[in-house]
């Protein structure tokens, strides 16, 4: 339960960051698949099929008011984090998660990643219009668009001829990872249920229980998270 002067509403409505933030998330909903199939139509259908469903069932729950219903315990916003830390981490560490390590390229594995680029832009926009906190953003503590720039540069050098170094990549891997962890922990102590940055709306992670921000630990997370995994697996197999 929480004090009565938190009130849980949907976050100030901006088209602009809804509408990039939609876009982003339907790419990376379509793109995911056909990367992590390389040509396999039947797999490539199947995952997306599955990604599909999650955006629709996660979709439903913040849509309906579900996911922000504090009154029940535990939460629904604590089992949501949850079920994307051990999501991310079962699939990638599943005997599919091994088969896409070996038979999806480096190249193209670290290449999906670059979508975060453009999605710590939304999120930086998001944060000044007192959509997100602000400590989610590069403006606080996510340093995540160093990860996409970093995707983005490595991919582009090794369609022009010049892959990256295997210590590079681990580099830049090992820095994904750990943008990934420090925003996870400020996504917790965030929310209504630690509130480390104040009670106001505008401090606490809500705006990720509502359409469409809640595809982003549902989808955009948990595919970063897990590409990581991958990349991690294949580099230890090279």
């Amino acid at each position: 339960m929480l004090p009565d002067h938190i009130v849980i509403e949907p976050p100030p409505f901006d088209a602009f960051t809804a509408i990039g933030f939609s876009a982003i998330t339907v790419a990376v909903a379509v793109f995911t698949p056909l990367i992590l199939a390389q040509g396999d139509r039947g797999r490539a259908l199947r995952l997306f099929l599955v990604i599909l469903g999650v955006m629709a069932a996660s979709g439903t729950a913040a849509a309906t008011g579900v996911l922000a219903r504090f009154d029940r315990f535990p939460p629904p916003m604590a089992l949501l984090m949850v079920a994307v830390v051990l999501g991310s981490m079962g699939l990638g560490l599943s005997r599919f998660g091994k088969q896409l390590a070996a038979t999806t390229p480096m190249v193209a594995l670290v290449g999906l990643q670059s979508f975060r680029l453009p999605l710590e832009l939304i999120m930086h926009r998001a944060g000044e219009l007192g959509i997100m906190p602000v400590q989610l953003s590069y403006a606080g503590y996510n340093y995540d668009i160093l990860t996409g720039l970093g995707a983005t540069g490595l991919y582009v050098a090794a369609n022009l001829g010049r892959p990256p170094s295997r210590a590079l990549v681990w580099v830049w891997n090992i820095w994904g990872i750990a943008c990934l962890c420090v925003i996870a922990v400020v996504a917790v102590t965030a929310s209504p249920m630690v509130r480390a940055f104040g009670d106001a709306p505008g401090q606490l992670n809500t705006w990720v229980l509502f359409m469409p921000y809640v595809w982003l630990p549902v989808v955009l997370v948990m595919i970063a998270a897990t590409g990581h995994v991958l990349i991690t697996r294949r580099l230890l197999a090279t």
